[in-house]
């Protein structure tokens, strides 16, 4: 019964998919419905909070959260809904490439600790401009062990050197796209780079080469549209490079709305079909994204793994993996009092304005592991 649930389960998830009308009205809705969700949510979780002598207990690195290595910060797009063209521009981006040494060191002690979620994307840049990325894929998968290493990128440079192949036999859990749609005009304003040819012909080579060993990888195509989901859905490219390996295992969706970095995106940087994200209600409670650790290129750890608005070198840096372990990282008092903040409402910088807040929950307390210490 669990199959045939899942086949009606995702039949019902294409059709939705590549069904123009329907994409658009369930979309559209999408966007109120999110909203007046979350407000209704974080009513409930401000009449019980949880307290901060219950988190500091869970406060520690867990093997159900992800570990993000930021391989490179370094980006081959220029994407008008993303910081890194901004930051960039400023100047206040530290650019690097992470050391194979360093990236050992974090994934070695995060398989000790049991962790089998690694996410190779790093706050901005695309993981694909590392030269030593695939080195990289290879120790984590079929070394240290892990199960569920991801990655997410804009597939610009993945027919190069028959990367697109390379991924899904060194076994890469997953690989998520981003894209801008199916139109080169559009493609080429909002990710501002002549790349839109490339980026295409190594989707269809990464889905149909993965479709041809089994489809070991989940792939997921996500629209960063600025045209409506129907007019990608009518497109050309759509119908031959993409709709024909759509299966359980590969899929697409649309953006409903997009994040403001924290305040560094405005609604003047969007345009089309493109909204921004509403500004949840900010509730004096830690947020969720605090406890996925990521390693930044050159071994600093940082409290999120999710957004910058300057830098990846910012006020959420709790410590450096070539000092401390991860786990003595996440323990630390550094760590804890950034922490402790939501709950005077003294939020980092880079947390103030984010549209991806989630606070932590009673359910999401009950996931982690059992806690192996207490406030002193």
């Amino acid at each position: 019964m669990k199959q045939i649930a899942k086949k009606i389960g995702w039949r019902i998830y294409h059709f939705v998919h590549t069904n123009g009308l329907v994409a658009d009205t369930v979309y559209s809705l999408a966007f109120y419905l999110q909203n007046f969700i979350r407000i209704r949510q974080y009513k409930r979780f401000s009449r019980q909070p949880v307290t901060p002598e219950e988190l500091f207990a869970h406060r520690q690195l867990s093997r159900e959260a992800y570990l993000v290595t930021g391989v490179t910060n370094i980006c081959n797009a220029k994407c008008t809904f993303c910081a890194y063209p901004k930051v960039v521009a400023n100047k206040t981006l530290e650019t690097g490439v992470m050391p194979l040494a360093t990236f050992k060191k974090a994934v070695d002690e995060w398989s000790a600790l049991g962790g089998q979620s690694l996410d190779l994307t790093p706050v901005v840049g695309d993981p694909l401009v590392d030269p030593g990325l695939l080195e990289k894929l290879d120790y984590a998968v079929n070394q240290a062990g892990l199960k569920d290493v991801y990655l997410t990128t804009n597939a610009i440079l993945i027919n190069k050197n028959d990367t697109y192949k390379k991924l899904i036999d060194l076994g890469v859990a997953a690989v998520f796209i981003s894209t801008q749609g199916a139109s080169k005009e559009a493609y080429e304003k909002i990710y501002g780079v002549n790349h839109y040819e490339a980026a295409m012909s190594g989707i269809r080579n990464l889905m149909a080469y993965n479709r041809s060993r089994g489809e070991p990888a989940r792939i997921v195509v996500r629209f960063r549209n600025h045209e409506k989901p129907s007019e990608i859905i009518r497109s050309p490219d759509f119908k031959k490079n993409i709709q024909p390996f759509l299966s359980a295992r590969v899929r697409v969706n649309y953006t409903v709305d997009f994040d403001n970095w924290g305040g560094t995106i405005k609604p003047e940087d969007l345009s089309g079909n493109m909204r921004m994200r509403t500004l949840p209600p900010m509730l004096n409670i830690p947020c969720k994204n605090l406890f996925n650790f990521a390693v930044r290129h050159d071994g600093r750890v940082r409290l999120c793994g999710c957004r910058l608005t300057q830098n990846d070198n910012d006020d959420l840096v709790a410590g450096n993996l070539h000092e401390s372990s991860l786990m003595d990282i996440s323990k630390s008092p550094a760590a804890w009092e950034k922490i402790k903040g939501f709950y005077t409402g003294n939020r980092p910088a880079t947390c103030v304005e984010c549209t991806f807040y989630q606070p932590v929950t009673r359910a999401w307390l009950k996931e982690r592991t059992s806690p192996t210490d207490s406030p002193a």
